[in-house]
């Protein structure tokens, strides 16, 4: 495996592994028309945190918009952006500082917070990261990032 086999595998296995998986998947969706054809379809990217995203849908709107028809692409409606916004949901790890900001951009209801505690990279400090985050948002984004998201995207009735 990658992480046996090259110097410090493990560190990049894992930091690179779970974004890059999740970049190609939104991208098969968005781009190979599943969220077209299934618009109810709701999608989660979860254990990979959230700082791909905005390099990873500016990229592909770029192409989207540049390259539409070329070489029998199909032009979907929809930039792959608004897919995201429409149907995806992302979480990430409370000790993210650039949460509120991505919120700004796309949508505090698209965002929900991930914890992996009891793993090393998740201790109890996580707890003062979250409580930190969360007093970022104003009480109604804060309940949503909290709790209401997650709902959302589980299809759960509160």
């Amino acid at each position: 495996s990658y992480e046996r086999t090259f110097p410090n595998g493990r560190v990049i296995g894992v930091a690179g592994r779970n974004p890059i998986e999740h970049m190609m998947a939104f991208g098969s969706l968005a781009a190979g028309g599943v969220l077209e054809r299934h618009p109810r379809l709701r999608v989660g990217f979860l254990e990979a945190g959230c700082g791909w995203l905005p390099y990873w849908l500016w990229r592909m709107d770029e192409h989207w918009e540049k390259t539409a028809g070329i070489a029998g692409e199909p032009q979907l409606p929809l930039k792959p952006s608004d897919y995201f916004r429409r149907q995806c949901w992302i979480s990430c790890d409370p000790d993210e500082r650039t949460i509120p900001a991505l919120a700004d951009r796309f949508g505090v209801d698209r965002f929900l917070w991930a914890s992996d505690f009891p793993h090393a990279d998740h201790t109890p400090e996580y707890v003062g990261d979250l409580n930190e985050l969360a007093g970022m948002f104003g009480d109604e984004d804060r309940r949503r990032f909290l709790g209401d998201n997650a709902r959302a995207l589980f299809g759960i009735e509160a």
